[in-house]
């Protein structure tokens, strides 16, 4: 049975032409994809608590290819580095690849992980780590974008983002 070790680092949150390297093949849809806007509305649709903080029920968000770009252009670099990080290629923040990818954000934030062998158990150990559920839980967000890249060593590199338009 093969152990899937994961790696978390916290979640990352603020205010209003990368190619994967030889060693990563980036995944995308259905393999990523596919539904994931719908899991994770199902998670928001849960009262929970994120450490010691309650959340109510947060409404559903929708799926948003520009965000989707941006997760997928950080999905390669870390895949590409082997790290996990909130700093993108060239020092780039978030909001920078937000914007880069056609996304004018209100609220951002941004959830990685690596090690996790499919979206189902990306989204649960993003819950269960108290920041990145804090992101998740938060209802100012309403459109989210998710991607994957394969590293060298073989594991998956999960970049989740999420956002609410600035209109």
């Amino acid at each position: 049975m093969l152990a899937v070790f994961a790696a978390l680092v916290s979640g990352c949150a603020g205010r209003a032409g990368e190619t994967a390297p030889a060693a990563s093949v980036q995944l995308s849809a259905p393999e990523v994809t596919a539904g994931f806007a719908r899991r994770l509305s199902a998670a928001r649709d849960e009262a929970r608590a994120c450490g010691g903080e309650r959340f109510a029920a947060a409404g559903p968000v929708a799926w948003n290819e520009g965000l989707a770009d941006a997760a997928r252009r950080q999905s390669v670099f870390l895949a590409s580095t082997g790290r996990l990080s909130h700093t993108g290629r060239g020092g780039s923040t978030l909001e920078a690849r937000i914007r880069a990818a056609g996304y004018q954000p209100r609220a951002w934030a941004e959830n990685v992980a690596s090690g996790q062998r499919s979206a189902g158990a990306a989204i649960e150990a993003w819950l269960d780590s108290p920041g990145h559920c804090r992101n998740i839980m938060n209802p100012a967000y309403t459109e989210v974008g998710v991607a994957a890249a394969r590293g060298a060593d073989d594991r998956l590199y999960w970049t989740l983002v999420l956002a609410a338009p600035m209109n």
